[in-house]
């Protein structure tokens, strides 16, 4: 008689490949998420920059300027 040869388990190949196509797609995911919050930054900065130059150049009232400040802080604060 021969010995038989046991199944192969495949469970750990399996494992692995599960692991890395989750890694594979977690990457991917927090790499959109950078873009994001980069373009956020990028927007929010281009809009404070807008606002203090708002602030400079435009004669307003003093009620309007204060409104104008307090804007302009609120976007420097985020």
């Amino acid at each position: 008689m021969s010995a038989q040869k046991p199944p192969s388990s495949n469970g750990l190949l399996y494992l692995a490949v599960g692991v890395l196509c989750l890694a594979a797609l977690l990457g991917f995911y927090f790499v959109q998420l950078n873009a994001q919050v980069d373009r956020q930054r990028e927007e929010a900065a281009e809009r404070l920059a807008l606002c203090r130059h708002m602030e400079t150049v435009v004669e307003v009232s003093a009620a309007r300027r204060a409104e104008l400040q307090q804007t302009c802080k609120q976007l420097s604060e985020q």
